[in-house]
């Protein structure tokens, strides 16, 4: 079987979400290191879909005590989400172009899967592993041995591409190839991984 490639969404195939100008817009009464906490506490439980989006941003919106209505939060959020790498973008359709699988595994919840379809063809995957979906992220080796058995291939086989050094480690201890990268670097350091594609 030939090689397969799996992208992570976040500051790999997307840029980066706006956190700050997100927490700004809001126009929180509670300071940003709290926001901030608060957004981490309870983010894990919405990227494995035990909350809906909806659920998570009500209750963003009763800690921040923001004034905004739920249909302004999400319209801020949506805002808030930010543009394809293009580099990404053209690695993935250079792959598809020459007949290889690729496959988006990505911690994320609802609405972001909602933005991302906004913002490309999400066909140009031959699956959708998502965390909200599957009920476990990345941050536990049990979703890369969903991935491996769903796909049915030797981890060898398997090029995965993620932003965060915790989830490439844990790909790794599952037999996995795989590249700590963002948008922003993944043309140059893995170049030599697609030239002969």
């Amino acid at each position: 079987m030939d090689n397969i490639y799996i992208f992570d969404m976040g500051s790999v195939l997307k840029r980066p979400f706006e956190f700050l100008r997100f927490y700004t817009e809001l126009a929180c009464e509670i300071s940003f290191e709290d926001f901030k906490n608060y957004w981490y506490s309870i983010l894990e439980s919405a990227e494995k879909g035990e909350i809906t989006s909806n659920q998570f941003l009500n209750m963003i919106k009763g800690y921040s005590k923001s004034a905004k209505t739920l249909d302004e939060i999400r319209k801020i959020y949506k805002d808030c989400t930010n543009s394809i790498y293009e580099d990404t973008l053209n690695i993935i359709y250079n792959l598809k172009n020459h007949n290889k699988k690729v496959y988006l595994l990505s911690d994320l919840k609802e609405i972001d899967y909602e933005s991302l379809k906004e913002k490309i063809d999400i066909n140009i995957f031959d699956k959708l592993f998502l965390s909200y979906k599957i009920g476990y992220t990345k941050r536990n080796k049990e979703i890369f041995k969903i991935v491996i058995d769903d796909l049915n291939v030797n981890p060898k086989k398997i090029y995965f591409f993620d932003d965060r050094e915790s989830n490439i480690e844990n790909a790794k201890e599952m037999g996995i190839n795989a590249y700590l990268v963002t948008g922003d670097n993944i043309k140059e350091k893995c170049h030599d991984l697609f030239t002969d594609i």
